[in-house]
Formats: structure tokens, C-alpha cells, sequence
């Protein structure tokens, strides 16, 4: 047997080598279908891409699903190393970093369709009714702007099932939502059959949004985009990305 420990020895290097170079990454995120929740298809089309990226580059990914505000709380508190997914806002500049774009969002404002909207153009225009928001979205500047000049009337709840529901017994007016998610959820085991039926939204997207992962603006932090854009190229080069969205759409999706 002697004749065999040297390649016994150098089968262990490269064993213990592997070790030493694998790399865990736990990252929050939260519950927002189609594109990330824990009993989606691979975690959703985000959370599925971000694996993919990271696995790429021989990181191993673990994701936190918790209350969005929470997974914000976990990141910036170091608890997480990486949060799935946000969209660029300037007021966060100053502390995160963001990935390249993981998934596009046309936002939408939904309504009910006994309660049609007057003719707009801006949000500006719509001051008279009363909006909805779930506590630590995006949207976009403006809409927050608005809200704090008191033009427009923002109630804000923990989520968007909140928000759904206010609206359907008329305490809101109007709930903006990516286009996607909104009839996912509209459609879903949440709500009565048929109630996809009793809300219309707007033609017109108020605005177009895109998700990244989102890191602290540390050493570290830019390492973990360095590696996860690679692998986000990666998945461009060879058409996995294509395939993952035609998956999306077809309502599938692997669970790798």
C-alpha cells in the first residue's frame, strides 16, 4: 500500500484545496412572485439567477427569507452578507452597491374597475385619490416626493396582500405594482376566485424598474459584485438567462 500514499497524499491536497477555496454567501430576501419566494421554483426567477451566478464562481448560496424591511434591516447590519433583490434608489447610494440587472419590472397601477381613474399623464395628476404602498419598495423618486409634499395621499402597509385588500374594500383607491406580480398574486389562493376579475390597471407604466442584488458598500461587498456580474455574463454568453426567463414565463422553472 505504501506505493500508493503519494497519490493518496496528493488526492487530499486537492481535497483539502477545495475546501479551503468553497465559499458560502447567505443572502435575504423576501416573498415577491413570481420572481423570488421560498416555495417557488428555484426560489423564483431572481433568487434562481443569483444561485446560478454565484454557483458559477464556485459560491455557494444561501438564502434568508424574511419580511422585506427585515431583509434590508439584516443587510445593513452585516447579519447577511448580500440581499435578493431591490431597484436602484438614489437615497441608498451612499451605503449599498447594486449587481447588473437581474430582472426588468413594468409598474403598473392598479384599481378597481367600478372606480375608473380620470384621465393622467403624471402622478401629479392623480392627487385626488388615495394611494397604496408596502413599507421599504422603491417605486420610484418621484412618487415618494409627491407623498411628502402631501400631493399625493400614501397609506402604507407591512405588504402587498394589505394593500390588496384595502383596495378591494375601497379604503384605498389606487396600489401600484410590478405588472407581473400584481396578477400573480391577484390570481392566487390568497384571494377568492374571481377577484382577479374585479381590478383593472392602468395601461400606461408609471414606471419601469430594474432588480439587482444589493450589497454593502464595503471591500466585500464589491468583491461579491465582481463575482456574481461574472456569472450574470456568464449566463448572458451561453443563453441560460434566455432560458430561465422563457421558464418564467412559461410559469416553470428547475429547481437548480
Amino acid at each position: 500500500m505504501a506505493r500508493y500514499g503519494w497519490a493518496i497524499a496528493l488526492a487530499l491536497q486537492f481535497f483539502w484545496a477545495g475546501v479551503a477555496c468553497a465559499e458560502d454567501v447567505v443572502i435575504s430576501t423576501g416573498e415577491f412572485a413570481p420572481w423570488t419566494g421560498e416555495k417557488l421554483p428555484g426560489g423564483g426567477y431572481v433568487n434562481r439567477v443569483v444561485r446560478e451566478a454565484f454557483r458559477r464562481q464556485g459560491v455557494t448560496v444561501k438564502f434568508k427569507y424574511v419580511p422585506w424591511q427585515r431583509a434590508l434591516e439584516e443587510l445593513h447590519s452585516g447579519t447577511v452578507q448580500a440581499s435578493s433583490f431591490w431597484a436602484d434608489d438614489p437615497a441608498r447610494i451612499k451605503d449599498y452597491m447594486l449587481s447588473a440587472p437581474v430582472s426588468e419590472h413594468r409598474e403598473l397601477l392598479f384599481h378597481r374597475k367600478d372606480k375608473a381613474l380620470s384621465k393622467w399623464r403624471r402622478l401629479a395628476d392623480l392627487g385626488k385619490y388615495r394611494f397604496g404602498a408596502t413599507r421599504s419598495y422603491t417605486y420610484t423618486k418621484e412618487f415618494w416626493d409627491l407623498a411628502k409634499k402631501g400631493t399625493l395621499k400614501v397609506e402604507v402597509s407591512a405588504d402587498d396582500e394589505s394593500s390588496i385588500r384595502k383596495m378591494l374594500a375601497g379604503r384605498i383607491d389606487i396600489f401600484p405594482m410590478d405588472e407581473f406580480s400584481g396578477w400573480t398574486l391577484l390570481s392566487s389562493s390568497l384571494f377568492p376566485v374571481g377577484t382577479h376579475d374585479l381590478v383593472m390597471a392602468e395601461p400606461m407604466a408609471f414606471s419601469v424598474l430594474y432588480g439587482h442584488l444589493m450589497v454593502r458598500r464595503t471591500a466585500e461587498g464589491a468583491r461579491l459584485i465582481k463575482l456574481v456580474n461574472a456569472g450574470i455574463a456568464s449566463m448572458k454568453a451561453d443563453g441560460t438567462l434566455a432560458t430561465f426567463k422563457d421558464d418564467l414565463y412559461r410559469g416553470s422553472g428547475a429547481t437548480r
